[in-house]
């Protein structure tokens, strides 16, 4: 933040005002009220939760994504050179994603109303989720990389890419279940190396600041979403039960650490980041107990929703008081 402030002139930045500080990462919040819309959409199916509550949370959703978008758009033309230094950081261009995953995710929230409007945002977020994941790898295979800039927001090239059968098997337009089978070859291919790759770095590398360490949580994305993905291109089998259930146990010491973080450090706007990883783990877990409902994972699968509504309710209150008291931009 001190080096955004010796770039740019003091003045300049009171002009433009709180978009200056505005990240890209702030579609996280979009992201994680789309995990829970569907998340108490199936607890509405699975168990007869009222229904209004994940169609809220889907209405929160949008509204989010429109208002960051516009806000975004406004520090894009007036703040052009900041906007520039966040896609050409090594650890904050992976952030981009949020904006991609976001859109394609609105797509299956907005799908029961407007089939049309869920098309445009499905085809729009496919086009750039995939575009983005080939820049990625592109600057992985042919810039030097360096082992500090190793962030969780890696995962976001794979995340994406498994996002994109979530509303495409529901949407069912020409071609859907050969851009899913091709999305969940991504998912394999890259999660794998990727998520090792977080790990070491997790290990052995220097310790990441407090601010940052809720991202770890992306970690568990890929286990839910890819259960979905999985099973809703193909069928659930012995293969996916591995999956989710390695996702279970990694789960405790991940979500652990982040709570003690959290607990011993200031609020910050970076902590979104944990929002839908959480609650992608959660609807993987909702899925496998509508495929496999035996009363431990009925028990699991509706305690960590509660979970995650929580937390991402406890992230809505501690973002909403810094709006209020005109102090959000000293959280980015």
């Amino acid at each position: 933040m001190a080096e955004i402030i010796e770039i740019v002139d003091r003045k300049k930045i009171r002009e433009i005002g709180f978009v200056h500080f505005m990240s890209i990462s702030t579609f996280s919040a979009s992201m994680g009220y789309c995990g829970m819309c569907f998340g108490w959409r199936m607890a509405h199916e699975l168990w007869g939760a009222p229904a209004i509550i994940g169609e809220f949370f889907g209405a929160c959703a949008l509204l989010l994504y429109i208002l960051i978008l516009v806000r975004y758009i406004q520090k894009w033309k007036l703040d052009f050179d900041t906007v520039r230094a966040e896609w050409n950081s090594p650890t904050k261009i992976n952030f981009f994603g949020t904006f991609n995953v976001s859109t394609v995710l609105l797509a299956a929230v907005t799908a029961p109303y407007n089939y049309t409007l869920a098309c445009i945002f499905w085809y729009a977020g496919m086009i750039l989720i995939m575009v983005f994941s080939w820049i990625l790898l592109k600057h992985w295979l042919y810039d030097d990389q360096i082992l500090r800039t190793v962030t969780p927001a890696w995962l976001l090239a794979v995340l994406g890419p498994i996002t994109i059968p979530v509303a495409g098997n529901v949407l069912k337009q020409p071609g859907f279940h050969d851009i899913s089978v091709f999305c969940v070859a991504i998912g394999i291919i890259l999660g794998i190396p990727v998520i090792a790759l977080l790990f070491t770095h997790s290990i052995f590398a220097k310790h990441m600041p407090d601010s940052v360490q809720p991202s770890l949580m992306i970690l568990m994305a890929p286990f839910g979403m890819g259960y979905i993905t999985y099973t809703s291109t193909f069928q659930p089998d012995t293969f996916t039960q591995l999956f989710i259930n390695a996702g279970i146990f990694m789960f405790w010491p991940v979500v652990l650490k982040i709570l003690h973080v959290m607990k011993t450090s200031d609020f910050r706007m970076s902590w979104w980041a944990c929002s839908f990883p959480t609650m992608a783990f959660v609807n993987g877990l909702l899925h496998y107990c509508q495929d496999y409902p035996v009363i431990w994972v009925k028990i699991l699968s509706g305690g960590l929703l509660l979970f995650g509504t929580g937390l991402i309710l406890y992230l809505s209150f501690k973002t909403l008081n810094a709006v209020f008291n005109r102090t959000l931009w000293k959280l980015y």
